[in-house]
């Protein structure tokens, strides 16, 4: 997943003193020892956005307020200065004791192969994580021996993500224009919109990854969920091609959008991040992006989050997502009581009570939240609640396309720009991406 901000160190202030010396008794359920709680941890995560930040804050807070004489030592890095950083510096031994790190080849599957993640099946264990998240989510989080969603587990994730269809209820009034209840009424609502003289799609692509995102959820958007093995063979690495007709005809699609005037003028200059924000100033009619941005989207109460429609004869649609990057505990973890305090870290990043702060927050918990619980929840979290229950129930979960190389995030975003401006075909921009993938196949080999 992509987050993109400046990247921030943090050390929170120690305090609540009252409240640690009466919660000095938590500290015996994880039988750590005197030596494990007075060592600084160092964390590293993406959470760079505002309001993500403060909830990573408060639980930081809560977490030493029960540990007392362990101090959080935070490191915030986007998702791309995490790729860059987050395996030179554990290899270097200045890293992060407990870090997120994305599912995909180029990450965890390398950092598990050269043994700089410790597997977490023992908290699992502990914990009953199990009971939190179903084995297909904590299977996004497995490696062994180069093959991916199999063997041990090496994280697991605070947050559930969908990538899905932001619009602007406003707009689309104004507009004329319903909400779309098909993909073909979704195109034809385009054009009304366009006729209208409004940007149907916001999108920036300077940096980030909107125009990736939005290749592949309107490919998976046409899989049904039946149909699935295809795809999961692709990610997982167990074979198949890219080049496909589905991938085609969406690039192509997406192509024609960029070159027809479909997208928010002069795109091309505009990131990922500063796209979204022209987006809940009111700017154009649709967004296609993920549940990350909740708890920016909240702020425009005209905006709506629902799933892209399927084509008819589709019943049960795929949606890219799954989890954000995962809670990992890294070979700097030395100790046997390091390890511990890391797994009570994580265990709480991943407890009921800090899904119920995410989602007071406005965000998407991977975990399920309690039976008693009553967060105050938004309209668009509400929406991304019924949706994620939806996509598991009818195993419809699909995924990010550059989880499938070690190298395909960086063939997407080097070929996209290309594609956008019509300087590749669609095929051409499909095939650099199967190149890619039989390739890294050739090296597992």
């Amino acid at each position: 997943m992509t987050r993109t901000v400046k990247s921030i160190s943090i050390l929170p202030a120690y305090g609540l003193k009252a409240a640690v010396a009466l919660a000095g008794a938590a500290l015996l359920s994880f039988g750590l020892s005197a030596a494990a709680r007075a060592d600084d941890l160092a964390v590293w995560d993406d959470q760079t956005y505002e309001g993500q930040s403060a909830v990573i804050e408060q639980l930081n807070k809560e977490f030493e307020a029960a540990h007392p004489g362990v101090t959080i030592k935070r490191t915030a890095r986007t998702f791309d200065d995490m790729k860059l950083t987050l395996k030179l510096a554990v290899s270097a031994g200045d890293g992060p004791v407990i870090t997120k790190v994305n599912q995909g080849a180029g990450d965890m599957g390398a950092m598990v192969k050269e043994g700089l993640l410790l597997p977490v099946d023992d908290y699992i264990k502990q914990y009953g994580w199990e009971k939190l998240q179903s084995d297909s989510v904590l299977a996004r989080d497995r490696w062994e021996d180069g093959k991916f969603g199999v063997g041990k587990t090496y994280g697991i994730s605070g947050l559930g993500e969908i990538v899905g269809l932001f619009y602007n209820k406003k707009i689309l009034s104004d507009a004329g224009v319903a909400l779309p209840q098909t993909f073909e009424e979704l195109l034809a609502d385009l054009d009304k919109l366009k006729e209208k003289g409004v940007p149907p799609f916001m999108m920036g692509s300077a940096k980030q990854h909107l125009a990736l995102h939005m290749i592949g959820a309107i490919e998976q958007a046409h899989i049904d969920a039946s149909n699935r093995a295809e795809l999961d063979d692709l990610i997982y690495g167990r074979g198949g091609s890219w080049n496909t007709k589905g991938n085609i005809e969406s690039a192509k699609l997406v192509q024609q959008w960029a070159q027809g005037g479909y997208f928010f003028p002069g795109f091309e200059g505009i990131s990922g991040d500063d796209a979204v924000q022209l987006f809940i100033s009111g700017q154009g009619a649709f967004l296609i992006s993920g549940t990350w941005y909740f708890g920016d989207m909240q702020h425009n109460p005209d905006i709506g989050f629902m799933a892209i429609p399927a084509p008819k004869g589709i019943s049960k649609p795929m949606s890219v997502g799954g989890v954000d990057l995962a809670w990992a505990i890294t070979s700097l973890a030395k100790t046997k009581p390091t390890q511990d305090l890391a797994g009570a870290y994580i265990d709480y990043m991943v407890s009921e009570k800090a899904a119920e702060t995410w989602a007071n927050a406005g965000y998407l918990p991977a975990t399920s939240l309690a039976a008693d619980a009553k967060p105050k929840l938004t309209p668009l979290l509400s929406s991304g609640i019924e949706m994620w229950k939806t996509l598991n129930a009818n195993d419809a979960l699909g995924h990010y396309p550059d989880w499938s190389s070690p190298t395909m995030l960086k063939t997407i975003d080097d070929n996209t720009p290309l594609l956008l401006s019509g300087n590749i075909t669609p095929e051409a921009f499909v095939d650099a991406m199967d190149k890619d993938y039989q390739a890294y196949l050739k090296d597992k080999k």
